[in-house]
């Protein structure tokens, strides 16, 4: 009887042993399931995280950073976050601290980059957001891609890089067509070589794109108009400005146009 009940014991030892073995190695789609439930709360941290942060409850942002640093402090996506926390609070060496860690914990985080490219650009650090920006284009997978050429072109005129900036905003349409702010890019660039229809053709384009006008369009449009001889055209376009944007220094700049034209 004895050597029956420790028989038996040993059988339920191995038992155990072997549901624990199986509980600790299940795997889904090659990824241990304890692995997929931190990778799980990350993301639900990261997720409140920025929820927060859109409306303005940074402590309670912060506090769920605090956790999802808890859960993996190396993690690119946590520290990405922690950036444009520290940005929204003015805190500019940390945010690009921050930033630089991201990148270098994943220096394929285009995501990032493209963050980090756009606070450069901020501070009027062109030539460092340039080569972030065009880093980051190289990642044909990534979904906006469309918009960091844009943002690529708009640094390339800050360099006067007047070809490539050309380059990226074509580049950022034929990605995605409607993306209408390349299209007023493009316009000032052929107004600027004085290439009126071109202009045109692509004022027109943006405007097809665009819900509503701007001062910058409008304002393209009074000079455009007044290059191509279309008087009705530039008193209109003079008046929306006017109108719908009086406090904007496009419709400054208009009022000083008009007293020079008028001096004449």
């Amino acid at each position: 009887m004895k050597h029956r009940s420790v028989a038996t014991l040993v059988t339920l030892l191995l038992s155990l042993l072997l549901l624990v073995g199986c509980t600790t190695t299940t795997t889904v789609n090659g990824m241990a399931t304890q692995d997929l439930d931190k990778e799980k709360a990350l993301e639900n941290r990261l997720k409140l995280a920025l929820g927060y942060m859109s409306k303005g409850d940074r402590e309670r942002a912060r506090h769920h950073l605090e956790r999802a640093m808890e859960i993996n402090s190396r993690s690119p996506e946590v520290h990405d976050v922690w950036a444009l926390l520290y940005q929204q609070e003015m805190e500019l060496e940390e945010a690009e601290e921050h930033y630089r860690k991201a990148l270098s914990y994943d220096a394929g985080f285009t995501r990032s980059r493209n963050n980090y490219g756009s606070f450069l650009f901020r501070q009027e650090r062109y030539e460092e957001a340039y080569q972030q920006f065009r880093t980051a284009s190289e990642d044909l997978a990534y979904p906006k891609r469309a918009e960091v050429f844009l943002k690529m072109g708009v640094t390339a005129l800050k360099l006067d890089k007047r070809q490539e900036a050309e380059e990226a905003f074509k580049k950022s349409i034929v990605l995605e067509p409607e993306l209408s702010q390349s299209y007023l890019e493009l316009a000032g660039l052929a107004f600027s070589r004085g290439d009126y229809q071109r202009a045109k053709q692509l004022l027109e384009k943006y405007n097809q794109n665009r819900p509503t006008p701007t001062p910058r369009g409008l304002w393209l449009g009074v000079r455009l108009a007044n290059q191509l001889g279309d008087r009705d055209m530039e008193a209109s376009q003079g008046l929306a400005l006017r109108n719908l944007f009086p406090d904007s220094r496009e419709n400054q700049e208009y009022q000083h146009w008009l007293n020079d034209e008028r001096n004449r």
